[in-house]
């Protein structure tokens, strides 16, 4: 197995976490654009994205979710960038929060064994409530694991088959 999580870089500013996952690259690409596959890892909503520069982004919220209180969206964003299966750059802003939008980039490499290096840097500025949210200080069955759970579930899934346990719309 590859190894876990790791956050570098401040918590406010810039936030960068690593992990290698024993899968191709292409395979993490589905698993980040596909909603089939995105309600699986993270606190489960499905991604709605059109892949183009200027492109919307929608992350919805579950059940669980909403009955926390949160609206049919939990982020809303934009496209910047995109190289499938190696790049995604979005323009993301939590709904939760009233603050401007920061930016998310997933940059997917593969080593010559086809386990993939996933890197993700979320530059948040002006975004300080959000920044504390995303660094994953909560606890995650309870939507607080940010980055770090979200990242853990998605390593879950695509090197066993099947979702963390409380991870995804399946924790609803």
């Amino acid at each position: 197995m590859s190894s876990p999580s790791s956050r570098q870089g401040s918590q406010q500013g810039s936030q960068r976490h690593l992990i290698h996952i024993e899968a191709p690259r292409e395979q993490v690409w589905a698993a980040l654009t596909d909603p089939d596959l995105t309600e699986r890892i993270g606190c489960g909503g499905r991604v709605e994205v059109v892949l183009e520069p200027g492109g919307p982004y929608w992350a919805h919220t579950t059940d669980a979710m909403k009955r926390r209180g949160l609206g049919d969206v939990a982020v809303t964003g934009s496209v910047v960038a995109v190289d499938p299966p190696r790049l995604l750059t979005l323009d993301w802003r939590a709904t939760w929060h009233d603050e401007p939008a920061s930016r998310v980039t997933w940059q997917i490499d593969e080593g010559p064994a086809g386990i993939s290096r996933v890197t993700l840097t979320h530059e948040l500025p002006e975004s300080p409530l959000t920044a504390v949210d995303v660094a994953g200080t909560g606890e995650g069955e309870a939507g607080g694991g940010g980055w770090p759970w979200e990242l853990s579930s998605l390593k879950t899934l695509l090197e066993t088959g099947r979702p963390m346990a409380g991870a995804g719309a399946q924790s609803d």
